[in-house]
């Protein structure tokens, strides 16, 4: 055992590049799985954790007014409800002192900060609004660049109020500014008067359901509150349900981390692909002295622990480099992440399901990989390894080996000939190392191809947006009104007026399963209106005839859902009145998650039949000149500044400029195609050390040949060009192979991404360029790769290679 052991050590410490570069391709597909699993998990168990601790509502119903606190004993009596709060969300605008400039936000008023029963907020800093004071919520902290003790000014029905910073609070349901959330601020109560908002009445009412907790339940009840509060002429007009246990954000994270630890599975995967690559030839170099071996007295279970120890001490020191990054790299990215959805990170952790994968896959997959070469060597005869010699001549043995030496000596000079020759020489280790680049290159031209296919699908939907401000109001406000104000601005070309309103969608006695997690509404929008139009996915849009007609456009999710199709009819209640309504068409919802009020869309001339010829606004879209997102924010600053003039508040979460919109629906993305892109530069390294192993390889399996080219005078530079030629050959064969099939998988997978994120399928396109990009990037790769045993071949002399 002591000679078998002063073996492994031999070989280990001889073949220290070989050995180093094996290791170097385990760490980094170990270094993938440990960080992407780990993040997974801090994540997600992270959310859930600031999901339960805030003691979240089951139900959250944001009202269009306000109520009167005398409807909660009527509420709390509801059969099913274990108990209500609330709390006051108010439209503001502020600004710091010495600014000029008046900005959005929202503000929260609560009765008591310290006696909270649900969505509870937290204090991160300073001290709980009181009277003259407030607070800021975090995400907002950095966006205001605001400290403790600014004084901040505030538009109000009295004139300007100022109130001075005394807090930082987390609130745990605020969309990021960074996807377009708004500047949150947290008041006490006493500030209600001074906003406008009488004592007595709230505007969002926040409802947990008596145990056991079920999805089913919970809808069912807040359909059932729904129906009360429109009845008590105090409308919803927003809905979340809330999992207790599950934060809202869960889904978004979990789909395409799915995704994400899929392609880290690969990266190992890959990295086992090239260890089977290097222990093959690693063998191949050993039979002579596998036959001494064998010769001795060695047992086959002997040699094959031998090498197989091998394996697994390279795969304990790939462990060893990979863990430690890993882990902290997985905590630093779910750092990131959660700061995202306003979650905060808490001490240093470390994921036990990363380590579990690490350890596990690091030790498994290298084993494995390395099993048939090792298995297959030490199964050998004394006589079939003592006469094996060097690397087997059985290049031009098929008919496929005849064609590549036939097209090399034709068209090809002898040493170009040589060098394709040797590419194809051992197709099982050619098979090997192209697999790893493929990888790589199918990887880079799909994530390219993803993110044209979503700006695709971003610029389509902005080229069926035929505005470029949409203006929200909240209440809504007389039509004649709005036209008068809007069409005071000269560069405005047209206004369309849309009315929204709370509805019960139902079929056979149910309501309808729904798609958006913040409830449905009606978007009633005139009949001919040519301003925008959704993606039509079955049936058609609204037409001029629509106009009185009960029909409506659907969700085309939400139909799936439902078993919907076009022509179906369903149960519609608006404003306390049942009627029929006919589906004639069903939309695609591009919503970059399903933090959205669902819209269905229905003629205007309907609604205003239906209510008598009321002639209210709640939106106006307005097309107008202006060519880039600055030109937007000017222009929605000027009509902000005539609406409020006239004694018009617009409602900041629902006016938005179209290309600061689409630019926020990008920003959701950013961070996941920023891991994708290092996961395929991973891949892209595994491949380099892989090539670059495959060729040293080449070069110890070859030591006899480059004597005899040396001997008949080939120079030192013809021999480096030879390797070098094989290096670069094998970059355009992975280059050649990868672009039709990352043209056929793009769709698919882009398909299956763009549902993951954003719940769609997006127009589809591949990008050309990156198969151009691709291209200098292996070459480029194939040529460092292939340059150190291409200078390890060119300084071997005659007499060294004859001697071996």
């Amino acid at each position: 055992m002591s000679v078998l052991r002063y073996k492994l050590w031999a070989d280990l410490r001889l073949a220290k590049s070989r050995s180093l570069l094996a290791a170097v391709n385990m760490a980094i597909g170990i270094f993938s799985v440990g960080m992407l699993f780990g993040m997974v998990a801090l994540m997600l168990n992270n959310m859930d954790a600031a999901h339960r601790a805030s003691q979240p509502s089951h139900i959250n119903l944001i009202l269009r007014g306000a109520a009167p606190v005398k409807l909660l004993q009527e509420i709390s009596a509801v059969p099913g409800v274990a108990g209500v709060d609330t709390i006051n969300p108010l439209p503001v605008r502020y600004r710091k002192s010495g600014s000029d400039e008046w900005l959005d936000a929202t503000l929260m008023l609560r009765d008591d900060y310290r006696a909270q029963r649900y969505d509870l907020t937290e204090l991160q800093a300073g001290n709980w609004p009181a009277a003259g004071q407030l607070a800021v919520e975090n995400l907002s902290l950095a966006q205001t660049g605001l400290a403790l003790g600014d004084s901040v000014e505030f538009q109000s029905a009295s004139g300007s109020q100022t109130f001075e910073l005394s807090g930082v609070l987390r609130h745990p349901f605020v969309k990021p500014p960074k996807f377009g959330g708004q500047v949150h601020f947290f008041a006490s109560r006493e500030a209600a008067k001074t906003f406008g908002l009488p004592a007595g009445y709230f505007r969002q009412l926040l409802v947990q359901l008596r145990p056991p907790y079920s999805a089913e339940a919970a809808a069912e009840l807040a359909t059932r509150l729904r129906i009360l509060l429109a009845a008590k002429q105090a409308p919803v007009a927003v809905t979340l349900l809330q999992d207790p246990d599950r934060h809202w954000g869960r889904r978004f994270v979990a789909g395409i981390n799915a995704v994400l630890q899929v392609m880290a599975l690969a990266s190992l995967g890959l990295a086992g692909a090239l260890i089977f690559n290097t222990v093959a030839a690693h063998l191949a170099q050993q039979t002579e002295q596998i036959g001494v071996m064998k010769a001795l007295g060695g047992g086959s279970l002997r040699i094959a622990w031998l090498y197989l120890s091998e394996v697994a001490l390279l795969a304990v020191a790939a462990l060893a480099m990979a863990v430690p990054p890993a882990l902290y790299g997985a905590d630093w990215a779910a750092r990131r992440l959660l700061a995202l959805f306003n979650v905060p990170g808490g001490a240093f952790q470390v994921s036990n399901e990363a380590i579990i994968w690490m350890v596990g896959g690091g030790l498994a997959v290298p084993l494995l990989a390395a099993l048939p070469p090792v298995w297959r060597a030490s199964g050998m005869t004394v006589r079939e390894a003592l006469a094996h010699y060097g690397l087997p001549a059985d290049f031009g043995a098929n008919r496929f080996d005849r064609m590549v030496e036939a097209v090399g000596a034709r068209l090809l000079p002898t040493l170009y000939a040589t060098a394709l020759g040797n590419l194809f020489r051992r197709k099982t280790r050619l098979l090997l190392t192209q697999s790893v680049l493929i990888a790589a290159g199918v990887m880079l031209m799909v994530l390219c191809a993803l993110i044209a296919s979503l700006n695709l699908t971003l610029d389509n939907e902005a080229a069926r947006t035929r505005y470029a401000l949409k203006l929200s109001f909240s209440p809504d406000q007389a039509e004649d009104k709005v036209y008068a104000i809007a069409g005071s601005v000269p560069v405005v070309q047209g206004v369309s007026i849309w009315q929204r309103l709370p509805v019960e969608i139902g079929r056979q006695g149910q309501a309808l399963t729904q798609s958006g997690s913040l409830g449905m509404q009606i978007m009633a929008l005139p009949a001919a209106s040519a301003l925008y139009q959704p993606y039509i996915e079955a049936g058609r849009w609204l037409q001029a005839d629509d106009a009185g007609e009960h029909r409506l456009v659907l969700n085309a999710d939400t139909a799936a859902a439902n078993r919907i199709t076009t022509g179906d009819s369903v149960d519609v209640t608006i404003d306390g009145k049942v009627q029929r309504w006919q589906i004639i068409g069903l939309y695609r919802w591009l919503a970059g998650n399903n933090f959205m009020v669902e819209p269905v869309y229905a003629p205007l001339e309907t609604i205003r039949k239906q209510q008598g010829g009321k002639r209210l606004a709640s939106y106006a879209l307005l097309a107008a000149d202006a060519e880039d997102e600055l030109q937007e924010q000017a222009l929605l600053w000027v009509l902000k500044q005539r609406f409020e003039a006239a004694g018009v508040m617009l409602d900041s979460y629902g006016s938005e400029a179209k290309l600061a919109q689409r630019q926020f629906s990008r920003n959701q993305f950013e961070s996941v195609l920023g891991t994708l892109w290092g996961l395929a530069a991973m891949v892209a390294a595994i491949g380099g050390i892989g090539l670059s192993g495959t060729l040293s390889i080449g070069v110890l399996q070859r030591v006899k040949e480059i004597g005899v080219l040396r001997a008949i005078g080939a120079p030192s530079p013809a021999v480096f060009r030879l390797f070098a030629l094989e290096g670069l050959l094998h970059g355009i064969l992975a280059w050649s192979l990868s672009v039709p099939l990352a043209y056929r998988a793009g769709h698919p997978l882009a398909d299956l991404l763009g549902r993951t994120m954003m719940n769609v399928e997006l127009d589809y396109c591949f990008d050309h360029a990156a198969a151009g990009y691709w291209l200098l990037i292996v070459l480029t790769l194939s040529l460092l790769a292939a340059y150190w045993p291409a200078r390890q071949a060119e300084r071997l002399t005659i007499r060294e290679c004859l001697a071996h």
